[in-house]
């Protein structure tokens, strides 16, 4: 590995300037080294070993019936038969198979980083002078300008780095950007399948472009009609395997979140499409993510710019009068604290359990009081705009910017259940697209050039090219800010 760095140009442009060794190079400067990357991938195989096993234990071991209606002390053993673990029917022989075959190809991409990715630390290490520990100190500008020194080589700049990083994110922007997709609202599984159908086909060998897609060929065309055909069809069969096993995948990670933290239910966040709509061509991950984390404080902001007062009103009583109960119960605890578990207020509910469950109404409902009487959405989003470029200045005029901003901009727990009913209609959608194939890929043809300096790329990510374009006059925007040092 040592002779590296004694490549000729030739060898350059054949080796580091494609986008495997690039991705690579970027995905070990955001992990911030090779044992981070390689420990968070055998740390994502345990999680989803586990959640397996959890699944099936959960489902096949555990007496729920006994454990919902037990009124005695009762060991906890007497509720669970592990002998039933691997009984299984059709149904979850079918979901430990699948799911084991899954894992065996996480284990080989497991194994192929450990070796690969020895290659990128030798490259960080000996060839850059930059050890693992120090890449916190590095940004990826100076990085870049480190590789370009030691090549001397003008493709070498962050500017083309960046474009070829990002390539096919910037194909999935543009179809977000232009309302190719006919779709207000994007779901993980959806998101793989339209990245699989439609963006990966247009690479052969992960960095050539494919011809036949240049050509807009009937024969590429039928191969994409093939493909959307057969993943709507292992979609519609495999959903009662992928939507349970998203339903507890999310409740594990998010259930004790919202148990320490009830007034997380009433938070918002940015939908998965909102995130597409907002990321500008040529923007790495980790600036987009630095960029949404910044926005989220003025975009709370402009949130409780409409509050729903007389929810307020009655909130406010809400938690007097049961901040009375929880404060007259602690005291009674405190002088007794017995009291806890031996005073029954109903039945079978003892002090404990209503001082949990008064503590979360408190909780969630503190949330929805707002004090301020007067409001200015309008200043608001001209703030966000200022971290978000891409919110068009027509909608902050636009009276009507609060029915797109709530549309973009939505509670957890609404964006759960979109997820779960968008994951249900994946296959359909699929299928609609099935007919619209040939469009899709015409735009996606349309929008490739032949760039003198990049080579073939999305004509919205060349900046000093589509200057009527808004899109891409914000992304070169947003890209000499993150990159000061450059000029365009």
């Amino acid at each position: 590995m040592e002779s590296l760095v004694n490549l000729s140009v030739e060898e350059l442009q054949s080796y580091y300037l494609r986008k495997p060794f690039l991705n690579k190079l970027y995905q070990y400067y955001i992990e911030q080294g090779y044992y981070n990357i390689i420990s968070q991938q055998f740390v994502y195989i345990l999680n989803n070993s586990f959640v397996l096993f959890y699944t099936l234990f959960l489902v096949k071991c555990v007496n729920w019936h006994k454990l919902i209606i037990l009124s005695d002390e009762t060991l906890l053993k007497d509720c669970v038969n592990m002998s039933n673990l691997f009984k299984l029917n059709f149904y979850n022989f079918i979901l430990v198979i699948s799911y084991l075959l899954y894992l065996v190809i996480k284990v080989g991409v497991l194994i192929s980083s450990i070796y690969n990715y020895k290659y990128i630390k030798h490259f960080y290490n000996n060839i850059l002078g930059i050890g693992d520990l120090d890449l916190v100190n590095y940004k990826w500008e100076k990085i870049v300008d480190k590789f370009h020194k030691v090549y001397m080589h003008n493709d070498i700049n962050v500017y083309y780095i960046n474009n070829k990083i990002t390539v096919r994110d910037n194909y999935f922007i543009s179809l977000v950007d232009k309302d190719v997709l006919e779709i207000s609202n994007l779901s993980p599984l959806m998101e793989w399948n339209i990245k699989y159908c439609f963006i990966n086909p247009i690479f052969i060998n992960d960095y050539k472009y494919n011809r036949d897609f240049l050509y807009l060929n009937k024969k590429y065309i039928g191969i994409i009609q093939n493909k959307l055909l057969t993943v709507s069809i292992l979609n519609f069969i495999f959903m009662p395997i992928l939507l349970p096993f998203m339903l507890l995948r999310s409740l594990f990670r998010y259930g004790e979140k919202f148990y320490n933290n009830p007034s997380l239910i009433s938070s918002k966040h940015w939908t998965h499409y909102a995130k597409w709509k907002f990321r500008n061509y040529n923007e790495l991950y980790h600036e987009f993510h630095e960029k949404i984390l910044n926005s989220y404080v003025i975009a709370n902001e402009y949130n409780n710019q409409f509050p729903i007062r007389i929810i307020s009103i009655f909130c406010d009583l809400f938690v007097f009068v049961l901040s009375s109960f929880f404060i007259m119960l602690i005291i009674v605890s405190i002088l007794n604290e017995k009291a806890l578990t031996n005073l029954y207020i109903f039945k079978s509910k003892n002090t404990l359990w209503f001082l949990g469950l008064i503590a979360t109404l408190i909780a969630i409902m503190r949330k929805s009081m707002k004090e301020k009487k007067i409001y200015y959405p309008e200043d608001k989003l001209v703030g966000l705009k200022k971290v978000i470029n891409c919110i068009n200045d027509v909608t902050i005029k636009d009276k009507k910017h609060k029915d797109f901003f709530f549309k973009l901009y939505q509670f957890h727990v609404v964006t759960f259940f979109y997820d779960i009913f968008y994951t249900l209609m994946t296959p359909f959608y699929l299928y609609k697209m099935y007919y619209r194939a040939y469009d899709i890929v015409k735009f996606l043809s349309d929008i490739t050039i032949d760039n003198p300096k990049i080579g073939h790329t999305n004509m919205y990510s060349i900046f000093n090219r589509n200057p009527d374009n808004m899109k891409t006059l914000l992304s070169k925007e947003t890209f000499l800010i993150n990159n000061p040092n450059y000029d365009i």
